[in-house]
Parts: structure tokens; C-alpha cells; sequence
């Protein structure tokens, strides 16, 4: 962001405040999520015997909404006991849908720019509206399951059983499958914005490593207590 002073450009530095993290977590428990309680963390990480790959200071809200099989996870960056947003470039938003402790899709990750709050409660009503309307295979009628193509950001909805299936095929439909119109256009424009910059960033040489590949994994150290 900039302003003109005496003829010169002179940035700007966008801060979030703590009335803009009240509005945005109003705006998602209206929704239908629930806080992910200290309690909640406790139990999973003794559950699991979490350890994270670096050390983190302080605890972030989160939130949650679980239906049909798949749960959707916020993760904000803001610190509400030191009431403050974790400083900018040491972390992200994060959106993603789970079943059970497995991440089956995380929308591209949210920058802390100044449509950080409109981008990250959007994709917040898109991805609990796609598991409340988590559809049924045309053939066989069981829910069909999220999943991803190899190596790329492009999700699907499937279905597997193909015994139950003429011709014995599996079935297959779009990630947008029955997503409300206005919706669907404001996805559209974010990938057209990531096609921009891919594009871009191929002109000028550049291969940046995708965010969701660079964040190193936490360490689960009772794999044997994961749930699938």
C-alpha cells in the first residue's frame, strides 16, 4: 500500500489489529464453527505425542466444523493471549479439510495482505458449504471422497467402488461440483489471479516452492493411535 507525499511514493505497512481479529472470529462462529479449545490441543497432542519441526511461540485461534465425514480447519496466525497477529512472514492463514488426522485438501495458503480477512472468510463459508454438501455417487449412492491429482493443486470428488459400478468404473466429479454461483466466480478469480503469477514467475525464470510443500511436518510419535 502506498501514499504520495511532496511528490513521493512512501509505503505504507498494512497492520491487522485486535478488532479485526473480533470481527473475523464473529463473523466465523456465526457460521457454525467452534473454537479449537486448549483442552481440545491438549488431548491430541497427547494422543498423538505431537512434536512440532520448530519452536512456536504462543497459541493461535483455530476453529473447526465437522459433517459428513470430513472436518474443516481454520488456522488464523492470531495469538490471543498476547492479542496481536503473529508477526508478518513467519506464518500464514491455513484452511483445510480433514477426515479424521488426515489433511485431504488445504486451499492455497492466506498471505496477510489487505484482503486477508475477505479471502480467509470466504474460503471459510466455501469449504464448510462443500462438506455439508458433500455429494453422493451417481451410480452407488455412497458419499464420494475427496482427492487430489499427483504433484498439483487440482481436487476431485471420486468414488471407488467400482464393482458397484456398470462397466466397473470409478466415478468422478468437479471440485466446484453444485458450488453456488457467486461462489464459484469468486474461486474462479483467485485461480485466475495463481495463473497470473505461475505465469509470470515462468517468464521471469522464477520456480517458487508451493507454501503447503515448504511447511515441514509435525512429528507424530503414537502413529499407532492415528485415526483413518
Amino acid at each position: 500500500m502506498k501514499n504520495k507525499v511532496d511528490g513521493k511514493e512512501k509505503a505504507i505497512k498494512f497492520v491487522l489489529t485486535e478488532d479485526d481479529f473480533l470481527f473475523m472470529e464473529r463473523m466465523i462462529l456465526g457460521m457454525g464453527y467452534h473454537k479449537v479449545t486448549l483442552y481440545d490441543s491438549k488431548k491430541k497432542f497427547l494422543r498423538l505425542n505431537l512434536s512440532s519441526p520448530r519452536e512456536i511461540v504462543g497459541r493461535e485461534a483455530s476453529y473447526f466444523y465437522s459433517h459428513n465425514g470430513y472436518t474443516v480447519i481454520l488456522h488464523t496466525t492470531y495469538l490471543e493471549k498476547e492479542k496481536k497477529w503473529r508477526d508478518v512472514g513467519t506464518d500464514i492463514g491455513w484452511n483445510l479439510i480433514s477426515h479424521n488426522d488426515k489433511a485431504v485438501y488445504f486451499a492455497k495458503p492466506f498471505r496477510r495482505t489487505k484482503s486477508f480477512i475477505l479471502k480467509f472468510l470466504k474460503y471459510a463459508t466455501i469449504s464448510k458449504w462443500k462438506v455439508d454438501h458433500r455429494p453422493i455417487c451417481p451410480e452407488c449412492s455412497a458419499f464420494m471422497i475427496i482427492c487430489k491429482k499427483a504433484e498439483s493443486r487440482q481436487y476431485f470428488w471420486s468414488c471407488f467402488n467400482k464393482t458397484r459400478h456398470i462397466g466397473e468404473k470409478p466415478q468422478f466429479l468437479s471440485w466446484d461440483y453444485e458450488l453456488p454461483l457467486d461462489d464459484l466466480k469468486f474461486v474462479r478469480i483467485r485461480r485466475e489471479y495463481t495463473r497470473r503469477y505461475h505465469k509470470k514467475n515462468k517468464k521471469e525464470g522464477k520456480n517458487p516452492t508451493p507454501a503447503a510443500k515448504l511447511r515441514k511436518r509435525w512429528d507424530v510419535g503414537k502413529s499407532e493411535n492415528l485415526l483413518f
